[in-house]
């Protein structure tokens, strides 16, 4: 009897619904667009976006003492092919595949990947790969004043300037996660992001024992913006691993980060950032973790030209009680040897003071240049680590293609109490369509 009466109502209901669409409504859902048919197919995937990129790179990178007994070498290249559908009722699909060929004698460690483990040699992250790099689904929504887009799938995800979550476009694998994110664009020059995340695909590959690290993390970044004056992002980190090996890096980050520049007209302006981050231990982490993060830079800028100076600090206690980025790149400096927060020579956490100096080459229309150099303490027990001079040059060349760029990176460090001197560097062409 109640499902008697249960399917009388749900046909009344019906009825209503279908006798309240208005004529307006109706004209609507004609003119809604149809699916493209079998027909009709190859013409609209034909309007989809293809992406490719090719870069060379041949790295070398020499270290001093034990283990260390001769330097490492890798000629590489990368290669990468993406395809982006048209949208579709504001959906789209994105895939990318990658390939890292090594196309010449090489003689290098990727100490996680057991294939590639040479323990005597400098590590270079570039193992040899075939994977899908990205694939997800997309889905853009416009109102006045208001866009949103929704992401699920294998992804390429920053948070500001990288510094707890990024990938690596320098390195020949640049990571990727399993992710679902949020974005949305909102009146009065606000904006949000939050974004789940499974799964880390590291730099070193994912048939790496560390390459595939699964997580329940949550990252979240509220941001208001005035055009030419000031950038001011809110955010927030929490990464919880799922495996054993990475319980002791599960911590919750929460920040503050203004930046600039300062436009003064149109030649001159103010580089300037100013950012604060509290980090704790969360989930599984069975360490207790108080470190606090500090990064701060001024300098001015004309006609291109940048000259700043630079402090961060990222604090440390003891081996388990320091800031931790476990899914970012290294951040200071390119010889990679600060690629985690540091403990050693007596001393924990790090404190980089640095001088940064970029720009064009007046008589070279397409080149670009940086040198920077840091100095390098620990943060507990004020050890004098060592220092760093980096240069670069990278050159687009605009005579025969904006998208043809050629360069050469150098990285050389003076060691006082922690690790040895290195030196490290990379010539490299790169083509991207």
């Amino acid at each position: 009897m109640k499902l008697k009466w249960a399917s009388r109502i749900a046909a009344l209901s019906l009825g209503v619904l279908f006798c309240s669409v208005s004529p307006l409504q109706a004209l609507a859902q004609d003119q809604a667009p149809q699916e493209p048919s079998s027909r009709e197919l190859w013409p609209w995937l034909k309007e989809g976006k293809i992406s490719f990129d090719a870069r060379f790179r041949f790295e070398g990178f020499e270290r001093d003492g034990a283990p260390f007994t001769a330097p490492a070498y890798a000629p590489t290249l990368r290669l990468a092919l993406g395809y982006e559908t048209p949208a579709y009722r504001g959906f789209s699909v994105f895939a990318q595949g990658g390939a890292v060929l090594v196309t010449g004698p090489a003689d290098y460690s990727v100490p996680l990947l057991p294939s590639q483990n040479r323990p005597n040699l400098p590590t270079i992250l570039d193992p040899k790969s075939l994977e899908l790099t990205q694939g997800y689904l997309k889905w853009t929504h416009s109102i006045p004043d208001k866009k949103l887009t929704f992401t699920i799938g294998r992804q390429e995800l920053t948070l500001n300037d990288g510094r707890f979550l990024n990938i690596s476009v320098w390195r020949q694998v640049h990571g990727s996660f399993d992710a679902a994110r949020f974005d949305a664009e909102m009146p009065l020059h606000f904006s949000f992001t939050y974004a789940f995340i499974n799964r880390f695909y590291r730099q070193d590959g994912f048939n790496a024992t560390d390459g595939q690290q699964p997580m329940h993390t949550h990252m979240w970044n509220l941001v208001w913006r005035k055009p030419d004056e000031i950038r001011i992002a809110l955010y927030g980190l929490l990464v919880d691993f799922r495996g054993p090996a990475q319980f002791g890096m599960s911590t919750q980050t929460y920040g503050l980060r203004a930046t600039g520049p300062y436009r003064f007209n149109n030649e001159w302006s103010l580089v300037y950032t100013a950012e604060y981050a509290k980090q704790k231990n969360y989930g599984t982490n069975p360490n207790r973790v108080d470190a606090n993060y500090y990064l701060g830079e001024v300098g001015p800028a004309w006609r291109g030209f940048t000259f700043k100076g630079g402090y961060a600090l990222l604090g440390g206690r003891s081996v388990t009680d320091k800031l931790t980025t476990p899914l970012a790149p290294p951040f200071n400096g390119w010889t990679d040897l600060f690629f985690n927060d540091p403990s050693g020579a007596g001393g924990n956490g790090l404190e980089a003071r640095y001088l940064n100096a970029s720009g064009p080459i007046r008589f070279l229309d397409g080149a670009l240049a940086t040198v920077i150099f840091y100095d390098y303490h620990s943060d507990n027990l004020r050890i004098h680590y060592g220092r760093e001079l980096d240069s670069a040059m990278a050159y687009k060349v605009k005579r025969v293609s904006n998208k043809w760029e050629i360069g050469w990176r150098f990285g050389r460090y003076w060691s006082d109490r922690l690790f040895s001197n290195a030196i490290r560097t990379s010539v490299y062409t790169s083509f991207t369509l």
